[in-house]
């Protein structure tokens, strides 16, 4: 009679979930966004320059942080989070563009990690794979990283408060931390509060669920969510939130929600002329060019007068409805234009011009994941991930509020970035399940995914753009960039460049004038200045003419000429600061030192972010005091 085998003691020790692709993630994220930044230390895009222009204004309030005044004297213009953030970076390192950067590429790393445990968590460690090396290799959040905006802590911020509610379990204190942490995001990104009344709600109703691994396991209610979590982390926010009006009216005696450039912002991307991105409106920006300074100024004078900016906000908002109640027509093509750009592959530039910045990095060539394969991906990803939603509800919740976000005012590259982590999120689970298909040779599984896949690639990459109008305008920044820097043979170059796509693009023929009076090439900066006349039939292309007959005078040493065509130009506005500017610089080369100095404060005190206004009323002052 056989034995029946005894059975083995031997106990089965559960698969453990490896993360040994997390540290080669991480190591390729900060590695390449490293190399990036290290790459671009003698371009233009590694400086603090007025073109950049929301990055020098944030710039130039981070200094005034630092130099005292913590709280500001007016109610914030623009969004508050990313100033502050800087000027914590310049009171321990300096002020350093570089400093930034390499905060910024460890922040990215982090970012790397948050995106790669959450995605562990929701849907498994094969997403997550996916998802984190997708954040490596994408190359306009590669990009951002080396940028002085505000993407990449909007992103860290995001993906650490859905990681914080996620392994916060019975510790109030963590559900705490999360609403401060979704406060500061709202400070990034006011948008983003849509999501916050959904996922409280969910916590309330999930109570007795909590994520633990990569999929959530019914526990008993005294086990799971604390009945106080939601009520905390609800709580935490809106303190935080609540800090922004409250300060806006205690330093502004103005109750301004948010930012006073909210109805500005809404106008610009629903007026009669808005085609989807930013661009000029004719009455809001006071002349050639942009800046801060004249849009504060022109945005205020409302019939004649300047009223508060919460009135200011108001009126500009009710400007963009009546555009929406009076041409419901036109502003349903707008919305189908705004819902088109949003899903392009094309990266919509703004402050920063990728184009540019790829011709000079190889790194950011490197980084070849772009939006619309991560979207292909993530389209049929989100497909599959329905049946874990109860988990996965706070990846699906983050996505909405940047679309209606950018239907509500305009769609930018860096506005849309943020949304880029949590699409990888469902990429790496639409890969995953065609890995899988294919794998197995369930092609019937796999053929809706790839076809989808295909389909919203090709799509995206077909969207027309003003990709010429664009490039125009990356190259003529590049230009101005290198004048600032007084790298004129560069800024020629480029300038011709952006010349080459469009010669009737008057910004560079205006540079090019500039670039060539200055470095003493006066017949080709006349011939320049021919053509500029030429093609001037724009009110602002007509400022930029006046400005360059000025310059070519002054260059001849002609100063009666200058002089008599600045105060033609101050007549015809008294409030054109580059005019003004001019102006003083004319009697400055003339060594009229009182006079210079006449014009050189009216012209800060009109522009009062320009360092070039404010050095060279330094130095007149300093030579006054010698005299």
């Amino acid at each position: 009679m056989s034995k029946k085998p005894r059975p083995s003691r031997r106990k089965e020790t559960p698969r453990r979930d490896s993360h040994r692709w997390l540290f080669p993630a991480l190591a390729l994220t900060f590695l390449i966004r490293l190399w990036f930044v290290l790459s671009m230390r003698d371009q233009p895009f590694s400086t603090i320059s007025p073109v950049y222009v929301d990055s020098y204004y944030y710039h130039q309030w981070a200094v005034e942080i630092i130099s005292g005044n913590f709280w500001g004297s007016d109610v914030f213009f623009l969004r508050p989070f990313y100033p502050y953030f800087l000027a914590l970076v310049y009171a321990i390192f300096g002020r350093h563009v570089l400093a930034v950067q390499i905060i910024q590429t460890l922040s990215s790393t982090v970012s790397c990690f948050l995106l790669y445990d959450t995605t562990r968590r929701i849907f498994g460690r094969r997403p997550a794979v996916f998802a984190s090396f997708g954040f490596a290799l994408t190359g306009i959040l590669v990009f951002y990283t080396g940028t002085l905006l505000h993407v990449e802590p909007t992103i860290l911020l995001s993906l650490l408060f859905v990681w914080l509610i996620l392994i916060a379990g019975r510790r109030i204190w963590l559900w705490t931390v999360a609403g401060v942490c979704f406060g500061l995001l709202f400070t990034s990104r006011p948008e983003l509060l849509l999501v916050l009344p959904f996922i409280v709600v969910w916590l309330v109703y999930r109570r007795s669920f909590i994520v633990s691994g990569p999929a959530a396991s019914v526990r008993s209610p005294s086990s799971g969510v604390p009945r106080a979590a939601p009520a905390a982390l609800a709580a935490a926010a809106l303190l935080v939130i609540a800090s922004v009006p409250i300060r806006n009216y205690l330093v502004g005696r103005d109750l301004v929600l948010f930012t006073a450039d909210s109805g500005l912002n809404f106008y610009y991307g629903n007026n009669p002329s808005a085609d989807g991105t930013w661009q000029h409106t004719g009455e809001l920006e006071g002349g050639a060019g942009f800046s801060h300074a004249r849009l504060k100024r022109v945005s205020r004078t409302i019939n004649g007068r300047q009223v508060s900016w919460s009135a200011a906000s108001g009126y500009w908002t009710r400007r963009g409805i009546d555009f929406i109640t009076h041409q419901p027509g036109g502003y349903l093509q707008l919305l189908g234009r705004k819902l088109l750009l949003f899903i392009s592959n094309y990266e919509v530039p703004n402050n920063y011009y990728p184009e540019t910045a790829r011709a000079a990095s190889l790194p950011l060539r490197l980084a070849f994941l772009n939006f619309g394969l991560v979207l292909a991906l993530a389209l049929p990803g989100m497909f599959w991930a329905w049946s874990k939603r109860r988990q996965a509800l706070p990846a699906y919740l983050f996505i909405p509020p940047y679309l209606v976000s950018a239907l509500l005012f305009c769609v930018l590259s860096r506005l849309r970035a943020p949304v880029i982590p949590f699409l990888l999120m469902f990429a790496g689970v639409g890969l995953s399940e065609i890995v899988d298909a294919l794998r197995q040779r369930r092609t019937s599984r796999a053929a809706p995914g790839v076809a989808i896949l295909l389909a919203v690639y090709v799509c995206s990459n077909l969207i027309p753009v003003k990709r010429q109008a664009y490039s125009v305008q990356a190259w003529t920044q590049e230009g101005q960039a290198y004048l600032d820097q007084r790298k004129v043979g560069p800024a020629v170059v480029a300038l011709r460049r952006a010349l080459a796509v469009d010669p009737h693009a008057h910004d560079a023929r205006y540079a090019l004038v500039n670039a060539l009076a200055g470095s003493g090439r006066l017949d080709e900066a006349e011939a320049e200045f021919r053509q500029l006349q030429m093609n001037a039939t724009s009110p602002a292309s007509q400022v930029l003419v006046r400005r360059a007959a000025v310059r070519l005078a002054a260059a001849r040493r002609d100063f009666t000429r200058a002089i008599a065509l600045c105060r033609e130009a101050l007549a015809a506005d008294p409030h054109d600061d580059q005019t003004t500017y001019m102006l003083g610089l004319v009697y400055m080369s003339m060594d009229s030192l009182v006079q210079a100095r006449e014009y050189l404060s009216r012209a800060a005190a009109l522009e009062p972010g320009q360092q070039a206004i404010r050095d060279a009323l330094r130095a007149v002052e300093s030579r006054l005091q010698h005299r």
